[in-house]
């Protein structure tokens, strides 16, 4: 099982440090790599959302910066043990924290699916008529008892509402998950793609719903 390290800077590295030496030195800490997701294809994206031949909204959608929960306000790359154990892996973390990285990837989806006359994020000075407010609930993942590789998951709750009385039109939960093909950074990554990308996709379909 890939791991998570800490490693606290030895007392007598730091007293030498202080007392002016000199030299080279080499750190055994595993390097840390970032990581990015990306977006389900354009035809995907398109295909979740209900077949229409105008925006099923008529007005532009704000999404503001998602709303994390307790430890997911973070960039680390994050794994769940014994179902209470929140941990990190040591050699990955993502580009920007989780929150960000959901908000981007909220957006390109949604501009993709035909749903509204645009799609925007926060601090965009352009007007709106709509807002979808996102609260991560779940963004891990997760090794079972026995499992040699984790399972991603990711839990979104949605809101949907209207800018100018801030009325709600639509409340619901967006899931997704996806097994890792081998306990490997990469791998584990992907499966996090996945399991976003199947979250974001009931997002699509769950507003093109709600529209109806």
């Amino acid at each position: 099982m890939i791991r998570a390290l800490r490693h606290p800077a030895p007392l007598a590295c730091a007293l030498a440090l202080l007392a002016g030496c000199s030299g080279t030195f080499t750190s055994k800490s595993p390097v840390s790599r970032a990581y990015v997701l990306r977006a389900a294809p354009a035809a995907t994206a398109a295909a979740d959302a209900a077949p229409l031949t105008k925006p099923a909204y008529a007005g532009a959608l704000r999404i503001p910066a998602p709303r994390p929960g307790p430890g997911f306000d973070t960039d680390r790359i994050l794994l769940l043990r014994d179902d209470r154990e929140l941990d990190f892996y040591a050699t990955g973390h993502w580009a920007a924290s989780i929150p960000e990285m959901i908000e981007a990837l909220a957006i390109e989806s949604l501009r993709r699916a035909p749903l509204f006359d645009a799609v925007y994020g926060e601090g965009t000075p352009m007007r709106s008529d709509y807002f979808l407010q996102i609260s991560v609930r779940n963004f891990v993942a997760e090794y079972t008892a026995g499992a040699e590789a984790p399972v991603a998951r990711v839990v979104l709750d949605c809101t949907l509402g209207r800018r100018l009385d801030r009325s709600v039109i639509a409340a619901f939960t967006a899931e997704g998950q996806a097994p890792a093909a081998a306990n490997r950074m990469g791998e584990v990554v992907a499966a996090y793609e996945l399991a976003l990308q199947q979250a974001l996709g009931t997002v699509s379909t769950s507003l093109a719903a709600a529209a109806k």
